[in-house]
Formats: structure tokens, sequence, C-alpha cells
């Protein structure tokens, strides 16, 4: 291949997003080409792949019926490190077993070489091969495919002398999955893991993704951040969360309102304790429908405790800080003094405190 050629493929490489640099893995499918003529139709093409780009590795994936042509690629390139890593017989036109296959050398191969360096050429072989690698490589999030194209002869081959490399990216399709799994995430209360799985703007990764599809994630990212700390219960980190409005209509649904924003201010002033028995008991019940059955105990008992809080303050008690002198709190320590039970203990300005009795619940019944 002439030095002219394959500066053109490079550059048409890099314009359809194909790394612009060398040290990638190069994992491409072989097919068989014209049979009678194996050097126009498969030889030539493969070499003038492979000379693309000084590759660190290529991985040749033929079937049983052309890993013999895999193998005379392997010993015919030199300067390149080669491997042929050939699909079982009769598995390249079983799209699920061949997807197997392919999934397992890229997990290979990501094992050496980090995800954005690593090409997947999908051009040859049979339909069910080419579908199997373009679906393992998008599992994997491999962001960089591509194929070979150009003027075709009457069979519907492509002319040797006229090939182009045609670039995918895979990030796109990556990047929607991501939001669809993060829009699936916070519905089921899930908001930490929803933000985990989104791109992050700052993180260099973000860079193989869509300009509009990093807006999108960030926006989404500040609502989860707003739903996280609204489900810790710091409600004061979360009514600094400046949301905004939702990205688009998809996100319209699960979009933080703003009741929802001024119920987490108003939670966050400490004020308004039936508020607070509100939400602790949907706290709560996430807890329970997420298997969280401890926490959601927990939870249970706390709102039991608040209840009780309320009532006494309706009755212009604080349960931390009980006038003894007050007819309500004579009449339940006598009831204490007759179950014999420990009386409601002192603090050290004279005042009784309940918070350690578990009394609450009895005062709460009691009837101005």
């Amino acid at each position: 291949m002439s030095n002219q050629a394959t500066s053109a493929a490079q550059n048409d490489g890099e314009k359809a997003g194909l790394p612009e640099t060398g040290g990638c893995v190069l994992v491409m499918t072989v097919g068989t080409g014209d049979m009678t003529r194996l050097e126009d139709s498969l030889f030539a093409p493969l070499r003038k792949s492979v000379a693309t780009d000084a590759w660190t590795q290529v991985i040749l994936l033929p079937s049983t019926v052309t890993e013999a042509f895999a193998e005379t690629m392997r010993k015919g390139i030199q300067g390149v490190k080669m491997a042929v890593r050939p699909l079982p017989e009769g598995d390249e036109n079983d799209a699920d077993r061949a997807y197997a296959h392919f999934d397992s050398v890229l997990a290979e191969a990501l094992r050496e070489m980090p995800l954005e360096r690593v090409v997947v050429d999908f051009t040859r072989g049979t339909k069910a091969m080419s579908a199997a690698l373009v679906l393992a490589a998008a599992r994997r999030e491999i962001p960089h495919l591509r194929y070979i194209t150009g003027r075709r002869d009457e069979r519907g081959m492509v002319m040797p002398g006229s090939e182009v490399v045609r670039g995918v990216r895979t990030t796109v399709g990556a990047g929607h999955r991501r939001l669809d799994l993060a829009h699936d995430l916070i519905r089921r209360g899930n908001f930490l893991a929803a933000g985990a799985v989104l791109p992050d703007a700052d993180c260099p990764s973000a860079a193989m993704y869509p300009d509009d599809l990093i807006e999108i994630a960030t926006a989404v990212r500040t609502a989860t951040r707003f739903y996280t700390a609204w489900d810790r219960l710091d409600y004061a980190a979360a009514s600094e969360v400046e949301v905004g409005n939702p990205p688009d209509s998809d996100w319209e649904e699960l979009w933080p309102r703003s009741a929802a924003q001024e119920w987490v201010v108003a939670l966050a002033k400490g004020k308004e304790l039936r508020r607070l028995i509100v939400d602790l008991l949907a706290n709560g019940e996430r807890r329970l429908h997420q298997g969280q059955h401890e926490d959601a105990l927990v939870r249970a008992y706390r709102v039991l405790e608040l209840i009780g809080q309320a009532r006494l303050f309706d009755l212009g008690l604080d349960s931390g800080n009980l006038d003894p002198e007050h007819a309500a709190v004579q009449s339940v320590q006598a009831k204490i003094r007759k179950q014999n039970q420990a009386p409601l203990g002192s603090s050290h300005d004279g005042k009784l405190d309940t918070s350690d009795n578990g009394l609450i619940s009895r005062f709460g019944r009691l009837r101005g």
C-alpha cells in the first residue's frame, strides 16, 4: 500500500471518529472474499486495513472456513503482533454463538488495553459474524467501530483499490442506554446509582460522547444529587442544589417539581414536625421496597416517636424539656409509679426528659 493511500485511509478514519494516533488494538472479522481472486478480494484489502495505523496488535476473527486465510495473513504481515481467534465450526452462521466468542475475545483485549484504544472492524465475514461483533463491541462500550466500503462491482463486492474506511461511533447509543438506565433507576428510587451510571462531564472519558448527550447527562446528574441528598435526609444539602428545568420531555415526569424543592427547603429549616413525619414515612417505604428492612424499621420507630412528640407539642409540651409541675406530666408520673416503672428522668436544670424512657407514646394519647 502506498504512503499516499495509507494517509488517505488514515484521514478518512480520523474524520469518521477513529483514534488519530497509533498504539491501538484492531479486532477484525475475516471473510472468504472471491475464492477465485483471493489476493485482490481478500488479502490486499486486509493488508490495507492493517496498514491504516501503527497497531499494537491485530486480532483476526475467522470462521473455520477462513481460518487458513487468517493464518496466511498472520504469517505474511511483519512488524505488528498478530493473533488468530477462530470461531468454533459452524458458529459463523449462529449470531448468538458468534457473539459469545467475540465477547470473550474483546474481554481479553480489554484486559490489556483501555476501551478507547480498541477498534473493531466488522466489514468481512457472514452477516451473523458482523452483527455479533457489533453487539459484543456495543456491550463492552468500545467507542470505535469501522467498516470498509468503496465502489462495488456487478456482484456487489467492493472493487479492489477503491476501499475507504468509514467509522461508526457507538458512544451515541451507549450514552442513550445509560440515560435510559438512569431513568429507570430514578423511577425505582435508586438515586445514587442513577447518577453513577451517567457520563461525568469532568472526566476525560466524557470526550467520547456527543456534546448534547453530555448536557443532558449533566442536568440529570444534578437532579440525582438533589434526590440523593433528600433521600439520605440531608435536607440542607438538597436545598442548596439548583435543579433547573428538565433537559427534554423524557425527563419531565421524574423531574423534581418546584413543590418538592420547596418541601425540602422547609424541612431544612427544621420547624415543621409533621412534615418531617410524612417525609420519614415515605423514606421508610422506599427502604422497604428496596429490601432494606433494618433501615425501614429504624424509620418506623422514629416516625412513631415523632407522632408522640407532635402530640406533646399540641399540648404545649416539649418531650426533651418537660415541666415537672405540669398536670399532664404529673398524671403520667403517677401512672408510672403504679406500674413500678422507672420515673421520667431529670436534666440538670430540673426539667424532665423522656427521650431515653420510651414514654412518648403515652404522652401522645393525652388529651388537652
